[in-house]
């Protein structure tokens, strides 16, 4: 899960987190010369947070020993500056970054960064044929909200109205859980988009890494192209996925949404949003990225592309925990699901910073 409820961007402090007090700068990455990804996506990833810091201008925004910076004092010598000069094109942006703006390491050592997606599946309002499997709403009802998932897959919320919609298979329903959005694509012909709308408060497990774990999964489990095996195993196995969803007591509730892919400020974008943990990561913190995004470089091959870009910190998730883990938003498509299924390297995070003004 990605997505969990908002809070307010005037209370996400970089003194907030004892991570970035620690953190030492690395005398060899102070600074940063380009960025490899599309100013496009910048300028829309930058424009979706401007409202947030406009709405509270005074509010403390950074305070990193000396350094103090309120929102508008960030707008002013942070994002405004790297949003004019993305407008202007590439070489602008990289010319401004290099000497404008400073690295500020999030972790003493590298951290781990994989990548999700906002998944288009199939699906029903109402169960029949193959859609039998539902996508819950939150009760209004508590002891009805902390069932844990072993007690919601007995049929702890059946009869409450609570169904949202129904999906093809548990593997099916689980993927949406992980993924912590989707857009429906209904067999009336319509579409719905899906978000989270919070979780039963229990702590969170990922049920494949378990399975995985165990041994479950025979080396020579046959798989479709683009499929992993753990996919083709639990969707050929929903007696063992139910097993093992069981022992992950975190469970996710749904609501419908106009957007497809929400985080704190809207709409995700595809290449720079990255879910962070908000302990040692403000949100919305403008970052640089450097890691390895799994793409494919022939029909039957995945390899790590090397990337160097900034991100922004617009979204959470239960299983992105410590200040050097990040899930970077590839958008969706076959390409970003690969992307999402095979994403798992070392990475490194960096916040941004202004310059130091010489005296």
């Amino acid at each position: 899960m990605r997505r969990v409820a908002p809070v307010l961007v005037g209370l996400l402090l970089v003194s907030s987190s004892p991570s970035l007090a620690r953190s030492p700068i690395s005398p060899t990455a102070t600074t940063i010369s380009c960025d490899d990804h599309d100013t496009e996506s910048l300028i829309k990833a930058i424009d979706a947070e401007l409202d947030s810091l406009r709405a509270q201008p005074s509010a403390p925004r950074v305070s990193l020993g000396r350094l103090q910076l309120s929102n508008q004092a960030y707008l002013e010598r942070l994002l405004l500056p790297i949003l004019a000069a993305a407008k202007r094109g590439k070489l602008a942006l990289c010319q401004l970054l290099h000497k404008r703006i400073r690295l500020h390491p999030l972790a003493r050592h590298p951290g781990h960064v994989t990548a999700y997606y906002h998944p288009v599946i199939r699906g029903s309002r109402q169960p029949h044929g193959p859609f039998q499997i539902p996508l819950y709403r939150r009760p209004s009802d508590e002891a009805l909200v902390n069932q844990t998932t072993a007690s919601v897959l007995a049929g702890a919320l059946l009869g409450h109205s609570l169904e949202l919609v129904y999906v093809e298979s548990l593997a099916t329903a689980l993927h949406v859980h992980i993924e912590g959005s989707a857009t429906i694509a209904l067999d009336d012909g319509t579409e719905i988009n899906l978000t989270t709308d919070g979780h039963n408060g229990h702590p969170y497990q990922n049920p494949l890494r378990l399975l995985i774990r165990d041994h479950r999964i025979p080396e020579d489990f046959p798989t479709q192209p683009g499929q992993s095996k753990t996919q083709a195993f639990v969707t050929a196995h929903p007696e063992v996925l139910r097993e093992y969803w069981s022992k992950n007591a975190h469970f996710v509730f749904f609501k419908e949404t106009p957007l497809r892919g929400t985080g704190k400020f809207g709409e995700l974008v595809a290449g720079r949003s990255v879910a962070i943990d908000p302990k040692h990561v403000p949100m919305g913190a403008l970052l640089l990225l450097r890691t390895q995004v799994a793409t494919r470089s022939e029909p039957d091959t995945v390899a790590g592309k090397s990337v160097a870009r900034l991100v922004l910190a617009q979204d959470t998730g239960a299983a992105i925990v410590g200040a050097g883990r990040v899930d970077l938003f590839v958008g969706s498509g076959d390409e970003a699901r690969l992307a999402a299924a095979r994403t798992s390297y070392p990475g490194e995070l960096f916040l941004l910073l202004p310059k130091r003004s010489r005296r």
